[in-house]
């Protein structure tokens, strides 16, 4: 495949996950997303990792929450994803950072107060034949406002590294015809 067509793919499979990542925003996020945050667990958390491939496509989005119980800004958060082979290996990774994500206006009371939908593309060798392990590795690392906006004063950095399941979907549309 020519180096152009490749760029093209991954600029289309980015803006796809950029604007359904914009979508979920649009619509409550997953139930999965919403569960309370237990006491004494990290905070914020990841949740709901979902690799999406289309049959024979080098390209994956990888979509997935973060969810804390801070009601106040995280003025910046960045993820780290691992993709790995069904063996174990590292195949790839991809990152995302955003910054100055608001909290619910609405939230539950026993739910988060706050969460952020994450997209990222990425381009995975074919010779993996899409075939990941069962989980991967997040790291996440976030910075909370200590007050609430205009006035956020920056807390520490929390960094919090998730070993956690993945959700395989086959749901992009394929480039090859239906079968007859």
């Amino acid at each position: 495949m020519p180096r152009h067509a490749i760029t093209a793919a991954l600029v289309a499979c980015a803006l796809f996950a950029w604007q359904g990542a914009a979508r979920a925003a649009d619509q409550p996020p997953p139930a999965a997303c919403m569960k309370p945050i237990p006491p004494g667990s990290a905070d914020p958390v990841v949740r709901d990792v979902h690799f999406h491939i289309t049959q024979g496509s080098p390209l994956i989005s990888i979509t997935l929450c973060v969810a804390s119980g801070n009601a106040n800004v995280l003025q910046g958060v960045a993820a780290n994803v691992g993709v790995f082979s069904k063996d174990g290996v590292l195949i790839n990774y991809a990152g995302q950072s955003y910054t100055n994500v608001a909290p619910l206006t609405d939230p539950s009371a026993d739910g988060p107060k706050l969460v952020l939908m994450y997209g990222v593309a990425i381009q995975v060798d074919p010779k993996y034949n899409q075939e990941f392990a069962p989980d991967t590795v997040v790291a996440l690392t976030s910075v909370a406002c200590t007050k609430p906006l205009p006035a956020c004063e920056a807390g520490k950095p929390v960094t919090t590294t998730f070993l956690l399941p993945v959700q395989i979907d086959h749901d992009l549309p394929s480039s090859s015809p239906p079968p007859k």
